[in-house]
């Protein structure tokens, strides 16, 4: 079939689903539209070379009203007002650029994200503000009355499957996999198109892309393959080879003996591919930024998730990648006590762990190939709970990369004051811009189309057409 009448084919395939009417499940949708999907994968553009999205996932509902700070008179009261002894005090932020926020207004960062900061002057890093799992806009009277709300607001398990699927908690789906779909036929190895460097995430899973997951050292070797201890001698080891490799007498096991051996292969691929890699190793110094506490990086999880994906990526130079999404994640961010003792060690661990990572892409020569996003199930309230913050919704977040129109602040900055139109109760902000919008605008740099879009994007045409303009 031709790309042209592939394409044709899937535009009146995804025509007649969404004949089916609204209530049609997703389920039904990626079942019909996965396939077709894949067989339109060609016509997605990958003339640009090789690109790849980063999701840092940060896991609890991470406390982002710390992160960028209003540092104007007027809207630094009313933060710290609102955050009481939350606030991060106005002589410790460093200033930031920015001129797309209202007239008068500034912004600063404290000092455990300056290498961060640092990214964000140089013009590789922008912030995307009061961005937040939605269905289609909302206002605050709709939230007062309940209308056309995410299911299950400031759920965790809910709310992580809304910013990572757009979907309920169930869903089958994410749509950084659903961009799987369609870009892994671009990719000479498909099966190293989405990549999880933190374990099973709805993030990555597509209708066909399924997730391959790597530990921060690599593929997880089936050890007892190999092993004689495993049953006390080579001959028993062998026995077990046999038994989980072979074919089998039943469709069962020999299904099983397939993707047993699938697995082995491209385990064996992807290591060959990793030994060649020159990327450098963490830096052992500890490195002390503002009140955090020390981080060594060659300690760090998340430093090693990073490497690895800076390896992965080097590796699928040799292997015929074109389109990569990964995700890495990080863990501590339900800050419902200790906040202040926590948060500027959570700071720094990031804004290190991420400064290395575009450093050692530049080393590459892929620091513009490749861009990093934060994501984290919801921010969290304005008011302090007395030791910390409580589950929010909207959030300031972080897209990071050489592509990146950087230096600035996308999206509208909310007043950090209570009361407010964007305030929902408890300092909880409505976000002014959904994730679907921040997923266009990265599924557009990677090379999808108009009409590609909306099956990543199920929801995409409940929202403004115009793009964010964070992407070069």
């Amino acid at each position: 079939m031709s790309q042209h009448a592939s394409r044709r084919q899937f535009l009146r395939s995804a025509a007649a689903l969404s004949a089916v009417g609204p209530a049609t499940p997703l389920a039904l949708s990626l079942a019909g539209l996965g396939t077709l999907a894949s067989q339109s994968a060609q016509a997605a553009d990958v003339s640009t070379g090789y690109r790849a999205l980063v999701c840092l996932y940060l896991h609890g509902g991470s406390d982002m009203h710390n992160w960028v700070v209003p540092t104007d008179s007027a809207n630094y009261a009313s933060y710290a007002a609102a955050r009481r002894e939350l606030a991060v005090p106005l002589a410790s932020l460093q200033p930031i650029s920015q001129n797309r926020q209202a007239s008068g207004r500034s912004f600063g960062m404290p000092a455990e994200l300056a290498p961060l900061r640092a990214l964000y002057e140089g013009g590789r890093a922008a912030v995307l503000a009061n961005v937040g799992p939605l269905q289609r806009p909302v206002s605050k009277a709709d939230f007062q009355q309940g209308r056309n709300l995410p299911p299950k607001l400031f759920s965790h398990n809910d709310q992580t499957s809304a910013w990572q699927s757009l979907q309920a908690e169930g869903a089958p789906s994410g749509w950084g996999g659903r961009m799987g779909d369609i870009l892994m036929s671009a990719n000479a190895q498909p099966v190293f198109t989405s990549i999880s460097v933190s374990g099973n995430a709805v993030f990555l899973s597509g209708a066909q892309a399924v997730q391959y997951q790597v530990g921060s050292e690599g593929p997880v070797a089936v050890k007892g393959l190999n092993n004689s201890w495993t049953l006390g001698s080579s001959q028993l080891a062998g026995v077990l080879r046999r038994t989980l490799v072979g074919a089998g007498n039943d469709p069962y096991s020999a299904e099983y003996a397939a993707v047993m051996r699938r697995s082995l292969d491209t385990s064996a691929a992807l290591q060959a591919a990793l030994a060649q890699t020159q990327t450098a190793a963490l830096p052992t110094t500890p490195v002390q930024l503002g009140a955090a506490n020390a981080v060594t990086l060659a300690n760090d999880g998340l430093a090693k998730q990073l490497r690895m994906v800076a390896r992965l990526i080097e590796s699928g130079q040799r292997l015929g990648l074109r389109r990569q999404v990964f995700m890495v994640s990080m863990g501590g961010f339900d800050t419902h006590n200790s906040q202040l003792g926590d948060q500027p060690n959570h700071m720094a661990r990031v804004a290190l762990s991420v400064d290395w990572f575009m450093q050692a892409l530049a080393a590459l020569g892929l620091q513009n190939r490749v861009t990093l996003f934060t994501a984290s199930e919801f921010g969290r309230t304005l008011v302090s709970n007395g030791d910390g913050s409580d589950h929010g919704w909207g959030s300031h977040h972080f897209v990071v990369g050489g592509a990146v129109r950087g230096r600035n602040i996308y999206g509208q900055f909310p007043v950090t004051a209570l009361g407010t139109a964007d305030e929902v109760g408890s300092g909880r902000l409505l976000p002014s811009t959904a994730v679907t919008q921040l997923g266009a605008e990265l599924g557009r740099w990677m090379g999808l189309s108009a009409t590609e879009l909306p099956y990543v994007l199920p929801n995409l045409g409940n929202f403004s057409s115009t793009p964010l303009g964070l992407m070069a």
